[in-house]
């Protein structure tokens, strides 16, 4: 078995010389099989062994006995070992974690630091084969994706597998053949979890009944899931590029990616989803799907998502956004709120003003040419002597509307806005300098016929609203 291990290690490059290796050893059959195993390869493969055990104060004296057990066995062979205790019930109690799931953060997070303190460059444990196959089926069962069926693997960030090549009865084999002893955790002989009825009943019956290899065929299918997990992974790299671009908690698809195959949009649309979650737990199939059927609705239509995400489908995009206190404050602004717009009693005299946070700076100049006058996308002239009932800085209320042509013709604002293909989540949010209901700018879009700089214009009010780039427009 040990030329096995090794050449699986050396197959997917799972140590290199001078690395210091952790192994969680809990002195059960699989980690004491690997600890011999890891212990004899440490020359030829140029590594060292540390081990580390977890206590998890669940099972009364026999935890003690495993602790001491490994210790012994560490140092028998003086293998550097350190010991933690962690009071697993109570961590689950806090956490709201069944005590399994509480038992493997504990185990990782032990892992983590002693690694971390230690300097050991590798974190090894003990799954076998056989774990593949309840793993797989496990997630069958409840439903999950390839990466599901490929979840563990042989090599992942700097945790390694070396047993992945072998299964349990191997191992029972080659501890008997080395007269090694290890100890039985009781609670693995109990159906209380779902993992050791699948261990109990339902592997023996594929083992006895279907095939003899059936847990290595699943453990052999898993790989070759892994490496096709990692092609639509590269794929999902690519398409990112060339389809998403990114905001502050806030991911755009343009249309076009629902041109790609159904699977790869569900890898896109997984992928925004995990970055604005920061994980993947909850994000189900029909989540994914429930957003792809978007791009073939109306625009404005959305779906409510885990962790806060809605999606929202746009003029020729999808908007995925995480909602939030802090995402886009700046923007989020009540309906109706205003500030009025002072006019200045003297010529170039300046005032100031900060409207959500934008400062706004208005200015009011001696009558130009109004071929001189240079506006800019955040910068616009009015006529001093059109405003009638007072200008204020605002966002869009019922019956308002623009001016769009010289002869007087309006336009209702929200028809303008569908027009111009404002997206509909953002037509609340948008500033507007209006003079009653009638809007002489929409910030950052258009301004309207109302207040036009003339030939018979005696003064000239400048606003700049510092909201974004300026552009010449």
């Amino acid at each position: 078995m040990r030329e096995k291990v090794r050449a699986f290690m050396e197959q997917y490059h799972m140590v290199m010389a001078g690395e210091r290796v952790l192994l969680g050893l809990s002195g059960g059959a699989d980690s004491v099989c690997l600890f011999h195993l890891l212990r004899e390869l440490q020359e030829p493969l140029g590594f060292s062994l540390l081990a580390v055990h977890v206590n998890h104060n669940l099972r009364g004296a026999e935890a003690g006995r495993d602790a001491a057990f490994a210790e012994n066995l560490c140092r028998e062979y003086d293998v550097p070992f350190y010991l933690y205790s962690c009071p697993v019930e109570k961590i689950a109690k806090e956490k709201h974690l069944s005590t399994e799931e509480a038992g493997r953060a504990a185990r990782q997070e032990v892992f983590a630091a002693c690694a971390k303190e230690q300097r050991a460059v590798k974190i090894a444990l003990a799954h076998h084969q056989d774990d593949v196959a309840e793993t797989m089926l496990h997630h069958l069962a409840r439903g999950t994706s390839l990466a599901g069926l490929a979840s563990l693997r042989p090599v992942r960030g700097n945790v390694i597998r070396p047993l992945l090549c072998v299964g349990r009865k191997e191992i029972r084999q080659e501890l008997e053949s080395r007269k090694c002893s290890w100890c039985e955790d009781s609670t693995n002989a109990e159906d209380a979890y779902t993992r050791n009825g699948i261990r109990h009943h339902v592997l023996p019956y594929l083992t006895e009944e279907v095939n003899p290899r059936a847990a290595a065929h699943m453990a052999q299918t898993s790989l070759d899931l892994l490496e096709t997990e990692e092609y639509l992974e590269q794929q999902t790299d690519q398409l990112m590029e060339r389809y998403a671009s990114a905001e502050k908690n806030a991911v755009v698809l343009r249309d076009a990616v629902s041109s790609e195959a159904p699977l790869l949009q569900r890898y896109v649309i997984r992928r925004v989803l995990e970055q604005l979650a920061g994980k993947r737990k909850d994000l189900t199939r029909e989540h994914l799907e429930s957003v792809r059927e978007l791009f073939e609705k109306q625009v404005g239509k959305s779906v409510y998502l885990p962790y806060g995400i809605t999606a929202v489908r746009g003029y020729e995009t999808l908007r995925l956004e995480k909602q939030g206190v802090h995402l886009k404050e700046e923007r989020k602004r009540k309906s109706g709120e205003e500030v009025p717009i002072p006019v200045p009693a003297g010529c170039e005299e300046e005032k100031s003003l900060a409207f959500a946070e934008n400062p706004v700076t208005i200015v009011k100049k001696t009558s130009v040419f109004p071929e001189r006058i240079e506006e800019k996308k955040y910068t616009k002239c009015f006529d001093c002597d059109k405003i009638k009932d007072g200008l204020v800085l605002r966002t869009r209320r019922s019956g308002d509307y623009l001016r769009v042509t010289a002869k007087g013709g309006k336009k209702k604002l929200k028809d303008y806005m569908i027009d111009a293909k404002i997206p509909k989540e953002e037509r609340d949010s948008i500033l507007l300098l209006a003079d009653g209901p009638e809007i002489w700018w929409v910030v950052g879009y258009r301004r309207g016929e109302s207040g036009r700089v003339g030939e018979d214009t005696k003064a000239v009010l400048q606003i700049q609203i510092g909201v974004g780039k300026e552009e010449n427009r």
